[in-house]
């Protein structure tokens, strides 16, 4: 008999201080998955990064408005999906990190939310679609075969 999936539904006004309710909620989904505790914390910094970017960067940090996040645990993988209703990011693309590690001011002040999250993940993608964005990513229990 095959596994279900089973989703979390996580809905937080657009407060970057409510994110650490989601971040406490991904911990206790990665309890119930085959993921180690090292693992727990790489999950809950990409929603983590994923839910603040989609409060400062979509809602310009603005009370008010809902992020949602959905965390399934599916037999072979962990998912999750970040939407907001607020400004679609422009141009998504893989980040890259250029700069300098010996000059400290060389440094990028931003992008590096999502240059973390496609570092851990193993599957990242993004829609913008009817006035909804959304950010998914996921983490595969065993690394899939190419």
């Amino acid at each position: 008999m095959k596994k279900a999936s089973r989703t979390l539904h996580l809905s937080i006004e657009s407060r970057l201080s409510d994110v650490a309710l989601i971040g406490l909620a991904v911990r206790g989904v990665c309890a119930c998955s085959p993921l180690d505790a090292e693992a727990y914390g790489e999950m809950e910094v990409c929603v983590v990064e994923a839910v603040n970017n989609a409060i400062t960067h979509a809602y310009l940090r603005e009370h008010g408005f809902r992020v949602d996040a959905y965390i399934t645990l599916h037999p072979d993988r962990i998912s999750f999906e970040i939407t907001d209703c607020g400004r679609p990011m422009e141009h998504y693309a893989p980040r890259s990190l250029e700069f300098d590690p010996q000059e400290i001011s060389s440094l990028p002040e931003n992008g590096m939310g999502l240059f973390i999250i496609e570092s851990i993940m193993d599957e990242v993608s993004y829609r913008s679609q009817d006035g909804r964005n959304t950010l998914s990513f996921c983490r595969y229990f065993a690394k899939p075969r190419s």
